[in-house]
């Protein structure tokens, strides 16, 4: 089996749509607002920053079609596990020490971490777990 790249450029969409949705308003953006401390800032401001951000939206492409490709080879690879058993190696092994590391070591007050981390993992763990449903196929 090799991987397909069409299942990879589609996980990676809806795993953006995801991440549009987790941090909007519907969900987890007005925490994630207070958490980065954009909620004192103007609107103007915010649309800003927004607009500074623009360009590493294209790398994150890359790097979550990267992670995409990964995941898809894991779960070609053959091993005796099911597609959402290694999702869940891959996550609780990988992401969530790495986004738990990122919190302690980033900039976030101390208040925020316990949440902050649920937050990212949970985010993470739904995307991975959708990337797996669509690579699977």
């Amino acid at each position: 089996m090799e991987v397909n790249i069409w299942l990879v450029i589609g996980a990676t969409v809806a795993q953006f749509v995801l991440g549009a949705l987790w941090y909007s308003p519907l969900l987890f953006g007005k925490f994630w607002m207070k958490v980065v401390g954009a909620d004192q800032c103007t609107k103007e401001e915010i649309k800003a920053v927004q607009k500074d951000m623009a360009p590493f939206y294209g790398l994150q492409f890359l790097i979550t079609v990267l992670y995409t490709c990964m995941l898809s080879i894991f779960i070609l690879g053959g091993l005796s596990f099911s597609p959402y058993m290694i999702a869940l190696l891959v996550w609780s092994g990988f992401i969530v020490p790495t986004q738990i590391s990122g919190v302690i070591w980033g900039s976030t007050k101390k208040e925020f971490w316990v949440k902050q981390i649920g937050v990212m993992i949970s985010y993470q763990l739904v995307g991975i777990v959708l990337a797996t449903f669509i690579l699977s196929l």
